[in-house]
């Protein structure tokens, strides 16, 4: 028997595993029967619920009465759920939890495993269509429980197998749909302001984590997690060896990149290595090469993900306010993940040999570079990365 504990919703709950014993089936075979349950509010509580369904279970052994093994879906999705967690990362794994919980569960969860029909599962994929841009993804994650039911004997054939999952709508050929990635032009326009605002506030820190994405490409998670010991200032490249992603329970950390091709050393222009010097000289005390780049300027600990983004926010909202003056045209609003999109779109437009731009954005599958090839330009692709400086 193992109890184990965890937060959610600021308090602490249990959750508990143990073995009750063994028993025939139906058919003859001898089966293992165990008892699995989460959220206890207490070990005391979760203890007692195991004693019972201990005695209930001696008790109908004893008796000759068949002991049943029907488990609903979210009772075998939290056994499958104990196994999956063992083989990714926290922010995966955060992130797979919040699939089943706001999506899967709800359609799924309450019904008996031996119950649910293909017909059912189709209609779940069908609902869950129309909210959830990667739904096929759902249906995939769905599967992984059905299979772990059939490995226990639950179930003979995987429903989710057999249903039709249509192949998601293009969204890039609506054109109602906003870009998450601006033009060279609106490039610079942002950048221009990030410069003004600094020179005003004399704070460096924004121009250089905006120049630092927009010009290499990469996350915004790597960029936080970068020490000052990952830069080669003099001979201008950057080392990629981490992230900052968040834990099982919400909490920000640094971790391991996620794939191997995570891994990288990208070059620096010199107008990103100038931002960076800035920033470095403007700092009260001269940093350590194990320190953080980028800090919270209230608390001096680690910079959270999400002031970027209220810096972008801020940033846009004052070149609006300036346009609305003169008429001009708002510029559009997109993430700070939009300024990796921004730079993989003006590579592509300059074109950027595709497995170069595969190892500069670190992705794991070159499929997933030449769908920016497709969906962001026609134009034939050359061999080097193009230098965004020469164009902002």
């Amino acid at each position: 028997m193992k109890i184990t504990s965890r937060k959610t919703k600021g308090k602490t709950v249990f959750d508990l595993v143990g073995y009750l014993g063994t028993y025939t089936d139906v058919y003859g075979q001898e089966q293992s029967k165990t008892f699995h349950r989460r959220g206890f509010e207490s070990r005391k509580e979760a203890l007692l619920a195991f004693s019972h369904a201990q005695s209930a279970f001696d008790r109908d052994k004893k008796k000759g009465i068949q002991v049943k093994e029907r488990p609903k879906f979210t009772d075998v999705y939290t056994m499958w759920f104990e196994t999956y967690r063992l083989g990714v990362k926290e922010s995966t794994l955060n992130r797979v939890e919040g699939i089943f919980k706001h999506h899967i569960l709800p359609s799924l969860g309450n019904k008996y495993m031996d119950e649910i029909t293909w017909q059912m599962c189709q209609k779940a994929v069908l609902d869950w269509r129309n909210v959830v841009k990667q739904f096929n993804k759902l249906a995939q994650y769905a599967a992984l429980v059905f299979r772990t039911a059939q490995k226990m004997g639950v179930i003979v054939s995987n429903p989710m197998k057999l249903v039709d999952v249509p192949e998601p709508v293009n969204s890039l050929a609506n054109d109602d749909e906003p870009l998450n990635y601006w033009s060279s032009s609106e490039l610079a326009t942002f950048l221009r302001k990030v410069d003004r605002n600094d020179q005003k506030e004399a704070r460096f820190d924004r121009g250089a984590l905006f120049y630092l994405i927009a010009t290499t490409g990469m996350r915004k998670g790597e960029a936080l997690a970068l020490t000052w010991g990952d830069l080669n200032l003099r001979e201008g490249f950057v080392t990629i060896d981490k992230t900052t992603t968040r834990t099982e329970h919400g909490t920000q950390t640094i971790g391991t990149p996620k794939t191997r091709n995570a891994y990288r050393t990208l070059a620096l222009d010199p107008v990103t290595i100038n931002h960076l010097k800035k920033y470095r000289s403007s700092l009260a005390v001269i940093p350590l090469a194990s320190h953080r780049i980028f800090l919270s300027s209230r608390t001096g600990k680690a910079m959270s993900l999400m002031t970027p983004n209220h810096w972008m926010d801020r940033i846009i909202e004052q070149i609006n306010s300036e346009r609305s003056k003169t008429h001009e045209t708002p510029l559009r609003r997109i993430t700070v993940h939009g300024l990796r999109h921004t730079f993989a779109s003006i590579q592509v437009q300059h074109q950027i040999n595709v497995k170069a731009l595969q190892l500069q954005l670190g992705h794991s599958d070159i499929k997933i570079t030449l769908n920016i090839y497709a969906h962001m330009s026609a134009h034939k692709i050359a061999e080097n990365v193009y230098r965004i400086s020469d164009i902002i």
